[in-house]
């Protein structure tokens, strides 16, 4: 039997009379002491404290030196490292202060406000929802009180504190600061708190157990009948529903385009028939995340005992209409449902952060039987301790034993967490999953092979054409990824651009010169140029019965700048539906084509180590050359790039198989090639005459699935390229 007929259910839809008390953290102030000796490690020209802070400053450089975190000093490090980490994010958002700014009033909030801010970094904004925002008259230094209420892109939306105030805001200019409520941080802090308290160390440093493993649930009918065909899906849903592995968590190794979600799902599924009074808690890293996992569970199962819950910043309007019938919203705004009916909802699905909003209802300890996170790679350890708060009473004395089975699912040479302060970085930034596989013997190879009670690996690659994967695969996955890929993944084959028709890469080189803006961030011209080219080639080609369109077309490139290049340059030619990102935009997504920009034509040394950046990063290389379908083209100069070991193979790889392309054989106008070649300066029209203005829409949405989110680029000035016709 498959479908939602496998439920019975006898679970009514709700009127929401009441909402549930709002669980109040208090802020966590930096200790005074502490405080005072960050002040002297990182400015140690305005702070000089002798004798008052050295024990602080010695235990913070001798973190700096640590090289991994261990059982008995795990909650010490953590704290210390929470602590660091606000310190410092506190100094990035003292770099947003504005001086006799403008503020626009915002045409879709009522009684909100828009700053714009061109310092924002679109994919790690340091502003956030709730944080506090002070507009200081530029000549009274009367002071106006305002929290953000969303942030996209560089425009912060904010609402006033005192709605009165809203009439002294037209037509004025304001010195604005902003104050960050550290809400993420105090979560994390609470974490802790509970997992001290509960003595849960030796569940995030498991031990092998002994013994035979009894199974007691198997499975005959599967909900997604493509699971029965992949052994290591069925085997991880198997183990997820018996528990092999608890108290530790069980491990679900998700390489790209291997089906981790729809394993996920799967088990979800299974839990909810066999185990029929199970309450399950799912979190992911991103609304993205979670609103994938949630449409695809209503596929199979009834929408009422689901609860999709946003935090409270969240837009009716942004929420997707499959999404709204199980969120928490009441005539367009958020709200948070009363225990005795959240009682009635067997599956709660929301992101690690706002999870902590349960909290006030008190659950009995064992209500959640179940605890899965995705995207668990991304994760800070402190940020996947705040759902197991949620299965256990803190008032509770004896709560050492862990009740949940904890189930996280990632892929550790993915990306990883964001981390602010770069000292502790090697570990702050080393997530849960990654540390668990690398530091704890359940959840290590023996004899070749993990042990399928803690830890699954999946192997069968459904997204990409195998030849696009081959280095990843070698590099990151031990050449165990298998191809499974159906017709999309080769509908490039054959296409009259490729120099090799059997090979879906191209490896374009572009010996452009790499320039920096004010921002200090990097952009290279005639790269830009040949992204364009590029995309011109693709939109409107046929790939056997496909017509390729701008949303089939996805262009990574590591650089903020050369980010917006591509847009402003795309937008000229009306290719403006065309996603253009990071390497950090991009994690999470596919597309049938990637174009990756690389930017980089210098080569740096430190230490005598010669370098490229940050895009020596493994991960960071991963990432990008794991999202395209069918068909990768990678645009850059090979003699900076190949400095990096995997950049190096990546361009070996592609000479052996015939997809160099030479500079020289560049698809640009014979006369823009010559004058690139010849060094000559690029100027793509910066003449006030030339500058058109335009209204661009960018889509920062994550998949083409989704409520995309959009942003207005009013009168942004694109320069033509009227010398430079492509």
């Amino acid at each position: 039997m498959q479908g939602k007929e496998k439920w019975n259910s006898n679970y009514a839809s709700c009127t929401v009379s009441q909402q549930m008390q709002l669980f109040k953290l208090p802020s966590i102030p930096i200790p005074q002491h502490l405080r005072l000796a960050m002040q002297q490690i990182w400015m140690p020209d305005v702070f000089r404290f002798s004798g008052k802070c050295d024990n602080y400053v010695k235990c913070i450089e001798s973190l700096f030196q640590l090289k991994k975190i261990e059982s008995q000093n795990y909650l010490a490090i953590l704290k210390i490292c929470l602590y660091l980490e606000q310190y410092v994010l506190d100094l990035e958002i003292a770099r947003h202060k504005l001086t006799d700014h403008n503020i626009q009033k915002s045409k879709d909030l009522k009684e909100c406000f828009i700053i714009s801010l061109s310092s924002l970094n679109d994919n790690n904004s340091v502003i956030m929802p709730d944080d506090e925002v002070t507009l200081y008259e530029a000549v009274t230094k009367r002071a106006v009180l305002a929290k953000v209420v969303v942030v996209a892109g560089n425009d912060v939306t904010i609402k006033l504190c005192n709605p009165y105030d809203a009439a002294m805001l037209k037509h004025m200019k304001f010195d604005i600061n902003f104050q960050s409520q550290h809400w993420p941080m105090r979560c994390c802090h609470y974490a802790l708190m509970v997992t001290s308290h509960h003595k849960w160390i030796p569940v995030m440093y498991p031990e092998l157990k002994p013994g035979y493993t009894y199974l007691e649930y198997d499975i005959d009918d599967w909900i997604n009948p493509n699971i029965s065909e992949n052994k290591e899906q069925k085997q991880a849903v198997r183990s997820i529903l018996n528990k092999t592995a608890h108290p530790a968590p069980y491990i679900i190794f998700g390489p790209p385009g291997t089906g981790k979600t729809a394993t996920l799902v799967e088990s979800i599924c299974q839990i909810l028939i066999q185990q029929p009074t199970t309450y399950i808690l799912v979190c992911t890293g991103s609304n993205a995340a979670a609103d994938e996992i949630t449409k695809r569970l209503i596929k199979y199962v009834p929408q009422n005992i689901i609860y999709r819950m946003y935090a409270p910043s969240r837009a009716w309007s942004t929420v997707d209409k499959k999404i709204q019938p199980c969120a928490n919203f009441v005539n367009n705004s958020t709200i948070f449902l009363a225990k005795d009916i959240l009682l009635l909802k067997r599956i709660v699905i929301t992101t690690l952060v706002t999870s902590i909003r349960l909290i006030g209802l008190s659950f009995r300890e064992n209500h959640f039987s179940y605890v899965f996170i995705d995207e668990a790679s991304q994760a800070t350890e402190p940020e996947m301790l705040i759902p197991l708060t949620i299965t256990s009473n803190l008032n509770e004395i004896n709560s050492a034993k862990f009740q949940a089975q904890i189930v996280i699912a990632g892929d550790p040479y993915q990306l990883g967490p964001v981390v602010h302060c770069k000292e502790i970085k090697h570990l702050y930034g080393i997530s849960m999953l990654e540390r668990l596989m690398k530091d704890c013997s359940p959840y290590k190879k023996q004899s070749g092979k993990y042990n399928p009670n803690y830890i699954t690996k999946l192997l069968k690659n459904y997204r990409t054409h195998e030849s696009i994967f081959h280095i990843s695969n070698k590099e990151f996955y031990e050449n165990e990824l298998k191809s499974c890929g159906g017709d999309d993944t080769r509908m490039a084959l054959d296409w009259s651009e490729l120099p090799n028709k059997n090979f879906p890469m191209i490896f374009q080189e572009v010996l452009g010169h790499e320039e920096r803006c004010s921002n200090m961030s990097v952009f290279n011209k005639a790269e830009v140029l040949v992204v364009v080219k590029y995309v011109n080639m693709l939109v409107g080609t046929k790939f056997g019965k496909r017509t390729l369109t701008q949303e089939d077309i996805g262009i990574i490139t590591p650089f903020k700048q050369q980010q917006l290049e591509i847009i402003y340059q795309l937008a000229m030619i009306r290719k403006e539906r065309i996603a253009v990102g990071t390497v950090e935009t991009f994690q999470g997504q596919e597309r049938p084509v990637i174009i990756l920009s690389t930017v980089r034509s210098q080569i740096f040394n430190h230490n005598g180590v010669e370098h490229i950046g940050f895009l020596s990063n493994a991960k960071r290389f991963n990432v990008a050359m794991t999202r395209a379908k069918a068909l990768m083209i990678i645009i850059g100069n090979p003699h900076v790039i190949s400095t990096n070991k995997y950049w190096r193979l990546l361009w070996e790889y592609c000479r052996e198989h015939g997809s160099y392309i030479p500079f020289a054989r560049c698809p640009l106008k014979p006369r823009i090639l010559a004058q690139l070649i010849s060094n000559d300066e690029l100027r793509l029209s910066d003449n006030a005459s030339n500058v058109k203005k335009l209204s661009v829409t960018v889509n920062l949405g994550k998949t083409k699935n989704e409520n995309k989110v959009t942003r207005t680029l009013d009168n942004v000035l694109v320069r033509t390229m009227k010398d430079l016709t492509l």
